[in-house]
């Protein structure tokens, strides 16, 4: 048994004719464990770009299609979709599958780019998630927050559609979908 279930079980023995039965404490856990909002960073939610304002210079190395590439906010032709992702992260587990069909549907538009940039993690996590998840939106394995850090403080995943003018033109967090 895990160390997560041996704590489960010592907790509901804890608990028993408690109010808070082992239903409480297992909703509670759930709730708690499942935002990844909570993952290495403080609870207060800084937007640093918002709709409207120009998307931060920056340039970084990728891995698009198994080759290595670079992307950069200086050379924006059309729409752009910049999205932060956490391997640890359940929402992004969840949305990246999504975010990763609207890329196939839209990666042949002209103009059209598309990269996912990594909160905190390095090639050596971000490589086999991308291969267990079949991903193919190219990809920046970034072990520090520092381009994260030009959009926000908190919160992922994260995706901004950006216009060829360097324009943001919408923001989805967390739970969101895509669309066409």
């Amino acid at each position: 048994m895990s160390s997560l279930g041996r704590n489960i079980r010592q907790h509901h023995k804890e608990m028993k004719g408690s109010p808070f039965g082992l239903d409480m404490f297992l909703a509670l856990f759930c709730l708690v464990m499942t935002g990844c909002s909570s993952i290495h960073e403080d609870n207060d939610v800084v937007e640093r770009i918002v709709v409207g304002d120009r998307v931060p210079s920056f340039s970084v190395s990728v891995v698009d299609n198994g080759s290595p590439a670079t992307f950069s906010t200086s050379h924006l032709t059309g729409e752009t979709v910049i999205v932060f992702f956490s391997t640890l992260c359940g929402d992004c587990k969840r949305e990246l599958p999504e975010l990763n069909d609207y890329y196939l549907r839209h990666k042949d538009d002209p103009g059209f780019q598309m990269v996912a940039i990594s909160r905190g993690e390095g090639e050596d996590m971000v490589a086999p998630f991308w291969k267990e998840y079949d991903l193919q939106i190219p990809y920046s394995a970034q072990s520090d927050r520092q381009i994260y850090n030009l959009f926000a403080s908190s919160i992922i995943p994260r995706v901004y559609f950006v216009s060829a003018q360097g324009l943001v033109t919408r923001i989805l967090i967390e739970n969101f979908e895509v669309g066409e």
